[in-house]
């Protein structure tokens, strides 16, 4: 089993919100949440997304639908794109969010996140 899998609990720096829980699971799925009101211009939903190991990184990716928190319609999605390192207990890395509007054209890119995390277990 791959050491990226297990849950995590993750710091984003360059987020909207910077405190983040992801859980990857060993085929190749991942789930990604924090609270739904971390962000003040639009509301999030869960992430869900893939990823897969290459020597000792970890790319991937996860899926956020957005709408938006006046008008409660749609905006569009996000897609967050991340590069990862695990040793042991801890993974650091980047990642890229790119938002597209309802017809799939893109309306922006945020400058490169840095996020740190440390596994969360039972004990």
């Amino acid at each position: 089993m791959h050491p990226v899998v297990g849950v995590w609990e993750v710091w984003v720096d360059g987020a909207p919100f910077d405190h983040h829980v992801m859980m990857f699971n060993a085929g190749g799925t991942m789930l990604q949440s924090n609270p739904e009101g971390g962000n003040a211009v639009s509301s999030d939903s869960t992430g869900m997304g893939v990823w897969r190991a290459e020597g000792d990184r970890v790319l991937g990716g996860f899926l956020e639908t957005r709408a938006d928190r006046v008008t409660r319609l749609a905006l569009g999605r996000s897609e967050i794109r991340f590069d990862l390192r695990v040793t042991g207990d801890a993974f650091t890395g980047t990642a890229v969010a790119t938002t597209y509007d309802r017809t799939g054209t893109s309306t922006g890119e945020a400058p490169p996140a840095e996020l740190r995390a440390r596994r969360f277990t039972a004990d």
